[in-house]
């Protein structure tokens, strides 16, 4: 049988986004363009892969088992290219470097400008994004993530300590007459990060200190909150370092420690031997606790 293999990065796309819109996005082509690649697919197969509801996608039991084996050709893909590139010794080629965003935002700029000025046949690339999947699909050389314990398959090394605090705007600091974090909390408005970060620590603690209040609005991200607190929306909790960027947040001391993450600087093990991935992953380490410490 004679079939496209391109057609799978199209198929799993849509059976990880669900939807074509979504899909698109990722993959950076219309919507029009995946559905065209999916239904040849099934024409190829002779087999119907998807059932479309209302909500979007679904496989169907054909599309599933292709999934399963789709998965396996993606991760061999990917091993091979890995493979490929770890015998690459040349200082030059692209670098992908991927972050949270607060990381992104404030620390990994200066750094990534000085490692261009030091090798300047190396195009680097700064990708925000909270998880570490990008990893496993090759998206990213290098990522710089808060872990407890890395995935199995990364290695790297422990560079610091994300440290947290509670933070408000002056307006909101001089209106509501605060000189730390509150011990009554139900007059006082809260901004906090979705549940996404549930399983984080300072989450944990800040959600526990504010559990009585009434007044609470939602941020997907640490820059969203920063941009609410700026504005006046009330109290949150902000990685320590980003504190010498925003004059218009005044950091609350607390009662108790809000408890750190562990910063991790992680590439995949197939690529440890390429010798720019090594001496970038190098430089992370030295230079990020002095820049965590000194932001």
């Amino acid at each position: 049988m004679n079939w496209n293999w391109d057609h799978i990065r199209y198929f799993l796309a849509l059976a990880e986004q669900g939807t074509l819109s979504q899909s698109a996005k990722t993959l950076g082509v219309s919507h029009s363009t995946v559905l065209r690649r999916v239904r040849q697919l099934e024409s190829d197969l002779n087999t119907q892969l998807f059932e479309q509801s209302s909500n979007g996608y679904a496989l169907t039991p054909a599309g599933k088992t292709l999934y399963v084996e789709a998965l396996k050709m993606r991760s061999t893909m990917s091993a091979i290219s890995r493979e490929i590139s770890g015998a690459d010794d040349r200082m030059q080629g692209e670098v992908v470097i991927t972050t949270t965003d607060t990381l992104a935002r404030y620390i990994l700029p200066r750094l990534i400008a000085t490692l261009s000025e030091q090798y300047p046949d190396i195009q680097f690339s700064l990708v925000m994004a909270n998880r570490v999947t990008d990893m496993e699909t090759r998206d990213a050389d290098i990522a710089i993530r808060t872990s407890k314990k890395p995935p199995e398959n990364l290695i790297g090394r422990q560079v610091g300590k994300i440290r947290f605090t509670a933070v408000a705007s002056r307006d909101y600091v001089q209106q509501k007459k605060l000189t730390h974090f509150p011990d009554r909390i139900d007059n006082q408005k809260i901004i906090m990060l979705d549940d996404s970060y549930a399983t984080a620590p300072f989450h944990q603690w800040f959600s526990h200190q504010t559990r009585q209040s009434t007044s609470v609005t939602t941020a997907n991200n640490f820059l969203c909150a920063v941009a609410l607190a700026r504005q006046g929306l009330g109290i949150t909790v902000v990685p320590e370092y980003l504190l010498s960027a925003e004059n218009d947040l005044v950091k609350l001391s607390t009662s108790t420690e809000i408890s750190p993450s562990n910063l991790w600087v992680l590439s995949h093990s197939d690529s440890r031997n390429t010798e720019k991935i090594r001496v970038v992953r190098q430089k992370l380490y030295e230079e990020l606790p002095h820049l965590l410490d000194g932001a």
